[in-house]
């Protein structure tokens, strides 16, 4: 990647806070390795100050943007159009500007997709259950429809779990949140999507449950420096498992994608996200 200079295209990521967002490291070392003549930037923007934000960065001529919390659901609002992903989810996780129009998309699905399928996952008429029922939890439950034969979802609050049960349709049932260890030992895959395990020391699933379960794939969206407990947990007991940066990974690739239309350079966003955190291979 060149110096900046009139011609360099800008993208970005856009949340509050932002600023520990691995997306600029991914993002960028693939513009390098493709030897494009864009730059990516992390914004931060309040709530309150995201209308105008977008309204300036489309003047801009800004050609994408990636999305994070808390404004997915402000982005999908504000898009004058958006994918069948976006709307299925309600929420925006990456914006393209084509003239007047904001389209929006929502790579999170197919991220949560890919990671499955690259960790192994026989998605084909399995038991899947997704822990929470929020953006993340909606775009893990539309990841597996089509393929699983049933999403089991479970939530701390159960009307957003009934809710998300009601957009999957038939194949969805609700577990009550008091009994997820016992849907975790019948799950042929697990998806976590909560903020449980953001400390080292917490974990949703214990590992004697885990050690009794049917499961054959853990993926667990939360990501830190090092690995959660969660996925530590699953290795050990002999389940195949990642974290959230796996995802990151993947969901990134498909926003290069969106905004050049063309294939991801994935292996060299994915070393400099394990660059980023000081993490090797795992």
């Amino acid at each position: 990647m060149a110096e900046p200079d009139a011609g360099t295209l800008l993208l970005g990521v856009v949340g509050h806070p932002v600023r520990h967002s691995l997306s600029p490291a991914i993002q960028n070392a693939a513009l390098r390795h493709d030897g494009r003549n864009a730059i990516y930037l992390a914004f931060e923007v309040a709530p309150d100050n995201f209308e105008v934000f977008v309204e300036g960065m489309r003047a801009a001529g800004v050609r994408g943007l990636n999305v994070t919390l808390p404004h997915k659901r402000a982005a999908f609002d504000v898009c004058t159009t958006v994918t069948e992903e976006a709307q299925w989810t309600e929420a925006v996780n990456t914006m393209t500007f084509e003239g007047e129009e904001v389209v929006g998309d929502n790579t999170d699905i197919e991220g949560v997709r890919k990671t499955l399928l690259e960790l192994g996952a026989e998605l084909d008429g399995a038991k899947i259950l997704v822990i929470g029922a929020g953006g993340a939890g909606r775009a893990a439950a539309r990841a597996s429809m089509g393929s699983a034969g049933e999403i089991w979802i479970a939530n701390r609050t159960p009307a957003r779990a009934e809710k998300l049960r009601g957009s999957v349709g038939r194949a969805a049932r609700v577990i009550p949140w008091k009994e997820l260890a016992d849907a975790a030992v019948e799950a042929d895959v697990i998806v976590h999507t909560t903020s449980v395990g953001l400390s080292e020391s917490e974990t949703v699933l214990k590992r004697e449950t885990l050690e009794k379960s049917k499961c054959k794939v853990l993926l667990d969206l939360v990501y830190g420096p090092g690995e959660t407990k969660l996925v530590l947990e699953a290795r050990g007991a002999g389940i195949r498992a990642a974290d959230g940066l796996a995802m990151l990974v993947l969901q990134g690739a498909e926003a290069y994608v969106t905004f050049w239309d063309t294939s991801a350079p994935v292996e060299v966003m994915r070393q400099a996200a394990l660059d980023a955190v000081g993490r090797a291979e795992p």
